[in-house]
């Protein structure tokens, strides 16, 4: 890339260019006006260039001055040239600042987090959604979270506004490309949502979660992807797309409906232990190492003594390692055949992880290393 194309695509360079120009030939020319008209002001070219730049910032310390008259007048015009200079300087630095700012609300910038959440597409309850995303800590620690979308500013604008500008990002495009989710950060998020897309038409389709589960998996295996589907259709082939967790939209609606009907009293205590603002909601907390090797029962008694909280289940982040771990190193044509053959049969040859609970456990069962507390408070 040649000079002139560097400076046109940076217009600062321009403008700090034209400030070093006038003050090395403002500075060099006071100086032999001044030594022509007998002044020796000025000792040497640092000094005339150091007055030339104090004097074009209009700070003028008075420590070096022209004594002849054909200086003064070049010391004026200098003046005059740095006053606007300087102020291009600034609306320049303005300008790029605004525009800096603009792009950012605008989702076209990149952005710098780690450890996010990314929420790939919208949906009807996105404010539901973001409730309980922003509502429940994590590992007694704040995170942030990145929306990937299309839709119109105004919407954004109201969400950033409603949940604030520090923890909610946002990124205009097509959470389907790679270019798109680089902006996000992808490498560096600790999870993505990825929800159904809501055609104009009316009609919401899965197959852009299926691409978009692709993408993402093809470029960070290591990121937890929870892909909301709208048919049961969809479900194996995003599965197949090695998504984490799948979720089917009606499926616990359906549920909460029908118990209104045939079990009422039940859909009230579920939205109490799912609200993210109630303060019974299902909480998920560390076992103490004390009770590692001990029964279920001295854990449940300890919670319901100490703090008054129902242990209801265990968890366990369980780390899945598939066929990849024992193909060989070298890319040979059985190799190739296996991983073909095992992605088309629904199975990822990578490792991922996963998370396996126990409800309501024995009295008996013991406790194991790694395991964790589902609670009640």
């Amino acid at each position: 890339m040649g000079i002139r194309q560097t400076l046109a695509r940076h217009p600062l360079l321009r403008v700090f260019g034209a400030i070093l120009l006038v003050a090395m030939l403002g500075g060099l020319g006071v100086l032999a006006l001044e030594r022509r008209a007998g002044s020796q002001e000025f000792g040497s070219i640092p000094e005339a260039l150091w007055w030339a730049i104090v004097t074009m910032t209009t700070v003028g310390y008075g420590d070096y001055t022209p004594k002849g008259f054909t200086g003064r007048v070049l010391a004026v015009a200098i003046m005059f040239v740095g006053i606007s200079l300087m102020a291009v300087l600034s609306g320049t630095v303005a300008s790029r600042l605004v525009a800096r700012r603009l792009r950012a609300n605008l989702g076209l910038h990149p952005i710098k987090v780690r450890d996010h959440i990314i929420v790939c597409g919208w949906y009807h309850k996105m404010e539901n959604l973001l409730n309980a995303l922003l509502n429940v800590e994590y590992e007694d620690k704040d995170y942030e979270v990145v929306l990937i979308n299309e839709e119109q500013e105004d919407k954004m604008q109201s969400l950033k506004d409603q949940f604030g500008y520090t923890r909610l990002k946002y990124i205009r495009g097509d959470f389907a490309r790679e270019a798109t989710l680089k902006k996000a950060q992808l490498e560096s998020a600790r999870a993505v949502i990825i929800l159904p897309t809501e055609l104009p038409t009316g009609g919401i389709s899965d197959e852009k979660t299926v691409l978009a589960t692709l993408t993402i998996k093809n470029m960070n295996a290591d990121v937890q992807v929870v892909a909301y589907v709208h048919s049961w259709a969809s479900i194996m082939h995003v599965r197949r797309a090695n998504a984490d967790e799948v979720v089917l939209v009606d499926n616990f609606g359906s549920f909460i409906l029908a118990a209104h009907i045939l079990n009422p009293g039940i859909p009230e205590v579920a939205e109490e232990l799912l609200d993210s603002y109630s303060a019974h909601r299902f909480q998920r907390v560390k076992i103490p190492r004390e009770f590692v090797g001990r029964p279920f029962e001295d854990l449940f008694q300890h919670h319901r003594k100490e703090s008054g909280w129902m242990t209801v289940g265990l968890y366990t982040n369980e780390q899945q390692v598939n066929i990849a771990s024992f193909l060989s190193s070298d890319e040979s044509q059985l190799d190739a055949f296996i991983e073909r053959k095992l992605r088309e049969a629904g199975h990822g040859v990578s490792e991922s992880s996963s998370v396996s609970v126990i409800v309501n456990p024995p009295p008996e069962h013991v406790i194991l290393e790694g395991e964790g507390a589902i609670i009640i408070p």
